[in-house]
């Protein structure tokens, strides 16, 4: 028995009240009865608690969904797809179409000085406009494109074609006069490119910026895919 019961078992201080009668005695003073469980609703003799009721539990404290940023959220148990699942598949898809491209075209406007726009692809002719004095680069995609390759001027006069090094699919020029100039190869010229001559001192910087561009483009692959596969989980 315990000591705060009489042997018939009434309290021995006090009185004990039914629900109802603790429901009225605690609207007499003012305060509310403490809300029930089972997902908001009062068990039997219990009244409502209200909303503003301090010590309602949250329904992150209950287990229920968990607010994000996007308005999509997991459970706090765990449950649910995460908010930002497609992330790892965007900064892939950055890195490979932007980030890489970006480097690649720094690396070819390094060594070509700045410019792109005054570069011209031959046809089968070789026939190309050119300006006084400006110096102009011949570039092929393999050194014996350039091989055996002569220029000559409005008037048929051969020009000097001076290739920086052996082995090179690069030569320059430097027109005495504006006018039409031909470029002539025993490989044929279709493809090649005259334009503004290399910057050879900028040469190790471009080739380092465009072997960026080729790392960055791979590891933008490898996580677009990455990104991918999770996305779909």
């Amino acid at each position: 028995m315990a000591a705060y019961e009489t042997d018939d078992g009434e309290p021995r201080y006090g009185k004990r009240l039914s629900p109802e009668e603790l429901a009225a005695y605690l609207r007499e003073q003012g305060m509310e009865p403490p809300a029930g469980t089972g997902g908001g609703r009062a068990a039997a003799g219990q009244i409502p608690a209200p909303a503003n009721d301090p010590y309602r539990r949250s329904p992150i404290e209950a287990g229920g969904p968990v607010p994000t940023r996007w308005g999509v959220g997991t459970s706090a148990t765990g449950t649910g797809r995460p908010a930002h699942r497609w992330r790892t598949f965007g900064v892939g898809l950055v890195l490979m179409l932007v980030i890489a491209p970006l480097l690649l075209l720094t690396g070819a406007l390094t060594a070509l000085g700045g410019s792109l726009t005054r570069s011209a692809t031959l046809g089968e002719d070789g026939v190309v406009y050119l300006e006084s004095g400006t110096p102009a680069g011949l570039y092929a995609t393999s050194a014996t494109a350039v091989t055996g390759c002569t220029v000559t001027d409005p008037d048929g006069a051969a020009v000097n074609l001076d290739a920086p090094e052996a082995g090179v699919p690069y030569a320059t020029f430097t027109p005495a006069r504006s006018g039409a100039y031909t470029v002539t190869c025993p490989a044929g010229t279709a493809g090649l490119v005259v334009g503004p001559p290399m910057n050879l001192d900028r040469v190790p910087l471009a080739a380092a910026l465009i072997l960026g561009a080729g790392a960055v483009g791979l590891s933008g692959l490898i996580v677009t895919v990455i990104g991918l596969a999770r996305a779909r989980r």
